[in-house]
């Protein structure tokens, strides 16, 4: 059965890959890892400038992670054409990495029964249906992390070097494709603590730790040099935004309900949660060999969602809980293991297939459910926005696209640009905050060269505000939003002509 199961899910998956970048809450990220593939195959495929569409007037260089998997699909791209679906194929490809990864893990921590149930747990989560085929870097991450903690193990197991350095080699890799991933230093620490306390003795250990950071601080170096002579960021690690949690969040009921809902839909598939329970149970009374992995990832993970509180407790932060899908279908196996050595004698023979089948398409539901709302398109007013500006615009117009999210949010710096528009129009220029429609700085970008002014909702530019009046005396509106669902300026004489 669990090949079985296994096989399935990678089969809709495929099928997934092929239907709309969806999800409000994904396909701003999407867009933006879309757009990075895009340019690296028609701009030069140099992997250390990655570039956007939202920045103005220059060539749009930005503050990200190593852009591992964009870099891939552009390579495709070049061989094959662009097609969106290839590289939701490389997001797949890098997320049967991570579950054969964990199934190499899986059978040498756990008993052979919880093992396989653990492998079904880990391939019906709603996470991999979600994320394993989503343009964005989260499954090529968690594929290097658990290649990293499966070398830590055999290095547990087995004592030889090479395994601690290629722990340190994909830990390094995974810190590369996102920096949140360095946690896997507190996970490896404290299962180090609790299963081989003798080894923390050894300057081998803290010699591959090093090692394995040198990289991603180069990287990161670099990076933060494309943010400041470019001024084009993610947030990465040298400004333009902010994931830290803080007192006023950590005190906030939102704080803990968010978290608790984001880990009971996304990674347990709600019915995966008693089933949890009672694999934790059973971890905490046997203690057997995944017991010290199990409590190192879960200690570290609660650490990590205060770090990242701004992200993780909200529907804009559901891939930040990406690492804890190991852990949680580790717990997920151990439980349904214990039904089903509970159930089969109680059942007749013939029965127990079929409550066995029954039960893993219960544990399956959610992510059945994701995939059914993932096949339609959810692009809504910026898909219209970008359809609009494609038939009024030039490829190589400059264009300013305003949005509903502020530059600033509660005095905290935000990453308020909006790629959807630019990344479907295949347009460049320039994000307008909704705390910065100012005629102003609209009539500074189109001195820089703006010639389209976009507004996907019209609350942004209210009748008598100070832009419409800017906009009626200097524009001429080409689309409006009652027509087409989106409104459209041209700024320059015989910009739409």
């Amino acid at each position: 059965m669990t090949l079985v199961v296994v096989a399935v899910a990678s089969v809709l998956s495929v099928v997934r890959a092929f239907g709309p970048m969806t999800y409000p809450g994904d396909i701003w990220r999407q867009s933006d890892t879309a757009t990075i593939a895009r340019n690296f195959a028609t701009g030069g495929m140099n992997l250390f400038y990655p570039q956007i569409n939202w920045g103005g007037a220059g060539p749009g260089y930005v503050e990200t992670e190593f852009p591992l998997m964009p870099w891939l699909s552009a390579a495709l791209y070049q061989a094959f054409g662009e097609h969106v679906w290839l590289g939701r194929l490389v997001s797949l490809a890098f997320m049967l990495v991570a579950t054969a990864a964990f199934w190499g893990l899986a059978r040498r921590l756990l008993p052979p029964a919880a093992a396989r149930c653990a492998l079904i747990a880990f391939a019906v989560s709603p996470a991999v249906m979600r994320y394993g085929t989503a343009f964005m870097p989260e499954a090529t991450v968690l594929a290097f992390y658990l290649l990293a903690l499966l070398a830590f193990c055999r290095w547990m197991q087995e004592d030889r070097r090479i395994w601690l350095a290629g722990a340190a080699a994909a830990t390094s890799a995974a810190a590369l494709v996102k920096p949140t991933s360095l946690h896997i230093g507190l996970v490896m620490g404290i299962w180090l603590l609790l299963a081989a306390p003798s080894r923390l003795r050894r300057p081998s250990v803290y010699l591959a730790g090093i090692a394995a950071l040198v990289a991603p601080a180069l990287w990161m170096w670099h990076a933060s040099q494309l943010h400041a002579e470019y001024g084009n960021t993610f947030g990465v690690i040298s400004g333009g935004d902010s994931k830290w949690g803080s007192l006023a969040l950590w005190t906030s009921p939102a704080f803990y309900l968010g978290n608790l809902r984001t880990e009971i839909i996304f990674i347990y598939g709600v019915v995966g949660v008693p089933l949890a329970v009672i694999g934790a149970v059973r971890l905490w009374r046997a203690r057997p060999a995944a017991f010290p992995l199990v409590v190192a990832g879960s200690v570290a993970l609660v650490l990590y969602y205060f770090a990242v509180g701004r992200y993780s407790s909200s529907d804009q932060g559901i891939q930040y809980h990406i690492y804890s899908l190991p852990y949680a279908a580790t717990c997920v196996g151990i439980g349904l293991a214990a039904m089903s050595g509970w159930l089969r004698p109680r059942l007749a023979p013939a029965v127990f297939p079929a409550v066995a089948a029954l039960a893993v398409v219960a544990l399956s539901a959610e992510s059945v459910n994701v995939l059914a709302g993932s096949m339609t398109d959810q692009s809504g007013a910026f898909g219209r926005c970008a359809d609009a500006l494609t038939e009024v615009s030039r490829p190589g117009d400059l264009v300013v696209v305003g949005t509903t999210s502020t530059a600033v949010v509660d005095g905290v710096t935000n990453n308020y640009q909006e790629p959807v528009i630019f990344y479907l129009a295949d347009r460049k220029g320039w994000s307008l905050a909704a705390d910065q429609q100012d005629p102003a700085l609209l009539a500074a970008h189109v001195r820089d060269g703006a010639e389209f002014l976009v507004e996907p909702d019209p609350a942004l530019v209210p009748p008598g505000s100070a832009l419409s009046d800017w906009l009626a005396a200097n524009a001429t509106q080409v689309r409006s939003f009652a027509a087409d669902g989106c409104d459209v300026w041209a700024l320059q004489p015989g910009a739409a002509s």
